[in-house]
């Protein structure tokens, strides 16, 4: 037991060493983001000495010395200006996936990113990219964690549902037919070949409609992680358990959603905190990304909407409902209700219903219409 407590007690001061090289080295790369005069919204972190020396302290605290290949061909990362927030990503994966629903192929490029965003925390978000999101209008969904309904099924939201409905509209957009292969290793290269990461661009070999997908793995429970004042090192656990206990608080004290937040003491939705701190991460990873700045935005919260069209984005809004049945139909009218969300309210929906209109809205626009 002892041996137990004095391994937590010396692997937190050793982490409480590691904040102080954090916060060095941050300052470090302000200081030079800020001495460049150029109008790009990023420094981008090009030296290698100085990528090993971010990659050794934050994220993913990985060694160059120790590593087998050359990490700088792996990662790579940057400051945004605007937000000053540190952008730390893999340079990309390439997947052959499945929608979820109808199993129709697609490839998906696999990004993802770690955050320091100021005044927040770290955030971790998952990027799939499928199609060409460089040219035209692109098909944007930036969607938060929601562990009851992904894990589990749950009905009382509709969370998963708009996922999955995002998911299979890009994979229908951009059908593809694979190949017929004698052996896993060829099929896999010809996977990798539908993708090419060139000049910063991960372009696709497939020409259909763009979709970003992003995931906001910190933000259970509409960014429940947030603490006025403070830089969150953990926002993924500090946000699920915050989570759990207003989910318990809603049925416990028998309350509504914004009560569940009030219940347990934090402001319903805290994303809103701190001017908005919790919605600046799509358009930060947006821009990290370059793509274009023509976005089908499927939401239905004005207030994701807002931060994009201040940041430069000019954006056609296609509701996101998912799907929503008697389990979820309480809740989806008290987001309407109590955070404002729109075209949303305690009707039912089906989630063939919703890929029709999806397809026709989306396929509507991407023609000009």
């Amino acid at each position: 037991m002892a041996e137990n407590i004095y391994a937590l007690i010396n692997g937190m001061e050793r982490f409480s060493k590691g904040i102080d090289a954090k916060k060095k080295l941050y300052l470090k790369l302000a200081e030079m983001a800020a001495d460049d005069a150029t109008d790009i919204k990023l420094f981008r972190i090009t030296d290698k000495a100085l990528l090993y020396e971010v990659l050794n302290c934050f994220g993913a605290a990985l060694s160059h010395r120790k590593a087998k290949e050359d990490l700088c061909d792996i990662y790579e990362a940057a400051l945004h200006k605007e937000t000053g927030a540190l952008i730390i990503c893999n340079k990309g994966a390439t997947l052959y996936s499945l929608s979820p629903r109808t199993h129709t192929p697609c490839i998906t490029r696999h990004i993802g990113f770690c955050v320091y965003m100021p005044g927040l925390g770290i955030e971790l978000v998952n990027v799939g990219l499928v199609g060409n999101v460089y040219d035209r209008n692109i098909v944007l969904r930036s969607e938060s964690a929601c562990t009851p309904s992904f894990i589990f099924g749950s009905q009382r939201c509709n969370c998963h549902h708009q996922w999955e409905s995002v998911r299979e509209v890009a994979a229908e957009f951009n059908r593809i037919t694979p190949p017929e292969q004698k052996n896993g290793a060829d099929f896999e290269r010809w996977v990798q070949s539908q993708f090419e990461y060139k000049d910063g661009k991960h372009i696709a070999k497939n020409n259909g409609p763009g979709f970003v997908m992003m995931h906001i793995d910190t933000q259970n429970g509409m960014g429940s992680g947030y603490t006025d004042n403070e830089f969150a090192f953990d926002l993924f656990t500090r946000a699920s358990m915050r989570h759990r206990g207003e989910y318990s608080s809603e049925q416990i004290k028998n309350t509504t959603m914004w009560g569940g937040f009030e219940a347990i003491g934090i402001t319903p939705d805290p994303r809103r905190e701190n001017n908005n701190v919790g919605y600046k991460i799509t358009f930060t990873i947006l821009d990290y990304l370059g793509v274009s700045k023509n976005i089908i935005f499927l939401t239905n919260n004005h207030l994701k909407m807002g931060q994009l069209k201040h940041n430069g984005y000019k954006i056609v809004r296609v509701k996101s409902v998912g799907a929503v049945n008697l389990a979820g139909a309480q809740e989806a009218e008290q987001r309407g209700t109590e955070f404002g969300h729109m075209d949303i309210n305690g009707d039912c929906i089906t989630f063939d219903e919703e890929i029709a209109r999806l397809r026709s809205d989306i396929g509507r626009l991407n023609r000009g219409g």
